[in-house]
């Protein structure tokens, strides 16, 4: 199955994305790529962890740091008879134009260039090693940029001089990306975010902005995320209201209106569609899982 593209913001005035996922739906994870390096850390969940063309079983305490375009996929074990798993996350991703050709090539950086061309292929962090960067990467989430990017420069040196890595991907592994085809997706994919609370926000309008007819881009964009323009968008906007049921005091109303819906009849209908729950029901069957658990 060919890969989906993954499109990332990051937050406004920083170049580093730092998240913790809660309540994952086996349907919303898929076989993906996104041109973000990524490094990611299970602190709950088990599974099966695919890179490439490796293929291996995760649980609590993996860590794995995966380059651009490298595509990936947490196949989550999904108790019987229950819709929703407790799978939790901690990534940090990042893009490698923070780390130009130029900037790597400056020998103090030698190592940190090395790096992340091995992760090209998948590295896993195993041992006593993971303990310290799961150390580095809690701390970058509630730092400034630029103390966030010093963080990061640090925790990359530091993987760097370990031994305990592992090289997940085969060596002649080497998808095959189509440049311009996923330079318009991405535009089209930023635009979206960035409009993402315009009711208004119509297929016509991205199919006018991306040069295609209707029903061209329908095609194109469904070939290239696997999903329709109308299901990505109400998939972003009703992950984006899960994050702030649980991280804020916002009435669901609020939430409704800040995420793009008219109403919040029409709000918690999609809600239901693709959560299988009111928003309400999620805040407050996923809110008391916020706390992080020690690696195993």
């Amino acid at each position: 199955m060919k890969p989906a593209f993954e499109k990332l913001i990051s937050p406004e005035g920083c170049s580093i994305r730092c998240s913790q996922g809660l309540a994952v739906k086996k349907s919303e994870n898929r076989w993906h790529y996104h041109p973000e390096i990524e490094l990611t850390l299970i602190e709950r969940g088990t599974g099966t962890r695919l890179v490439g063309d490796h293929v291996e079983s995760y649980g609590v305490g993996d860590m794995v740091l995966l380059g651009s375009n490298l595509p990936h996929h947490w196949a989550v074990v999904e108790p019987r008879k229950q819709d929703y798993t407790i799978h939790r996350a901690m990534v940090v991703q990042f893009s490698p134009s923070l780390f130009s050709e130029a900037f790597v090539a400056v020998p103090e950086m030698q190592p940190v260039g090395e790096l992340l061309d091995r992760a090209k292929r998948g590295i896993r962090i195993t041992g006593k090693a993971r303990r310290n960067v799961a150390r580095m990467m809690t701390e970058m989430r509630d730092q400034t940029a630029s103390d966030r990017f010093i963080s990061l420069l640090r925790c990359l040196f530091y993987v760097a001089s370990i031994e305990e890595t592992t090289l997940l991907a085969s060596e002649s592994y080497s998808p095959v990306w189509r440049t311009k085809a996923e330079s318009r997706l991405n535009d089209i994919l930023t635009y979206i975010h960035v409009n993402l609370a315009d009711p208004d926000l119509t297929q016509n309008e991205l199919a006018d902005l991306a040069g295609m007819t209707p029903s061209a881009f329908s095609r194109f964009f469904r070939k290239a995320t696997q999903r329709t323009v109308i299901s990505y968008i109400n998939e972003k906007r009703i992950s984006l209201a899960c994050r702030m049921l649980l991280e804020r005091e916002r009435s669901v109303l609020d939430i409704s209106l800040e995420v793009g819906y008219d109403t919040v009849s029409y709000f918690n209908r999609r809600f239901r569609q693709v959560k299988g729950m009111t928003p309400r029901e999620f805040r407050e069957r996923f809110r008391g899982h916020a706390a992080w658990e020690s690696l195993a």
